[in-house]
């Protein structure tokens, strides 16, 4: 066994960083014992969630409601008829 790690990552991903930047990363990595793809995949997680955040664009949580929330979802389903239930056929 080769000792590698398989992690299901098939694409290759090449950069070119300064010195300064991938020893960084490169303690980064080891500190927290994992790959380097994998701090720079957080990192992009977390800068992603800062800029949904940043733009107001975060969508609403259904545990939140507002008056003015429910109001609007009670009108989608005064409009929606359930379709959850199965039909059924009956004999007579």
């Amino acid at each position: 066994m080769s000792g590698k790690k398989i992690t299901g990552r098939t694409k290759q991903l090449s950069l070119k960083s300064t010195p300064e930047f991938h020893q960084r990363l490169k303690e980064l990595s080891s500190k927290e014992k994992c790959l380097m793809i994998e701090v720079l995949e957080q990192a992009m997680e977390l800068y992603e969630r800062k800029r949904t955040i940043k733009e107001n664009i975060q969508p609403i949580s259904r545990n939140k409601i507002t008056k003015s929330n429910k109001r609007s979802r009670d009108n989608e389903q005064e409009e929606q008829p359930n379709t959850s239930f199965k039909k059924r056929k009956f004999n007579d």
